[in-house]
């Protein structure tokens, strides 16, 4: 795998997490006192989850959407 598809994956999975944690947090908690620690924890969990996704689900996703002729 070549650097820049390593580094736009490592971008996409710091950004979709990142915010996704931040709305998802906001969503459920609310504006708490701990709202800052309480959304970084969620959005660690979220990018450690992520961060193997953006390497395996590209390929799979491709090839469906060969497979369906899109």
């Amino acid at each position: 795998m070549d650097r820049k598809k390593v580094f736009v994956a490592l971008c996409m999975a710091l950004c979709m997490s990142f915010f996704m944690s931040f709305v998802m947090t906001a969503a459920n908690a609310g504006f708490v006192p701990h709202f800052l620690n309480i959304w970084l924890r969620s959005w660690l969990i979220g990018f450690l989850a992520a961060l193997p996704l953006v390497f395996v689900l590209p390929p799979c996703i491709q090839k469906l959407a060969v497979k369906l002729k899109i």
